[in-house]
């Protein structure tokens, strides 16, 4: 299968938070990327829901707020989430913090 990511995932744990079912519900990444992440859930959400995410990045002081939608799920172990409307501020955030994992 072809890889159609434009950004490689980086195998990285962050600490990430939705609203679901009117409740913040908080989980972890198992990858991240500057497109995306796969989300650990047990129940994950269905293809094609559109998240509202608050992502903790390390040495970041704000959470970054980035709309997600679920590209695809394995249910009980988690989804694939495409980022969409990040801004470049937060994408450079993103972006110098799996520099400085790769560089670690």
């Amino acid at each position: 299968m072809k890889e159609r990511r434009q950004h490689p995932r980086i195998p990285v744990t962050v600490k990430v938070t939705y609203v679901e079912n009117g409740r913040n519900e908080v989980f972890f990444s198992e990858d991240l990327s500057e497109g995306g992440l796969f989300l650990k859930s047990d129940n994950p959400p269905f293809v094609g829901t559109v998240l509202d995410l608050q992502i903790s990045i390390p040495n970041v002081d704000q959470l970054l707020e980035i709309k997600g939608d679920v590209m695809w799920r394995l249910e009980g172990r988690g989804c694939g989430v495409r980022f969409f409307k990040v801004t470049a501020e937060k994408r450079k955030l993103i972006r110098n913090y799996l520099t400085s994992v790769v560089a670690a």
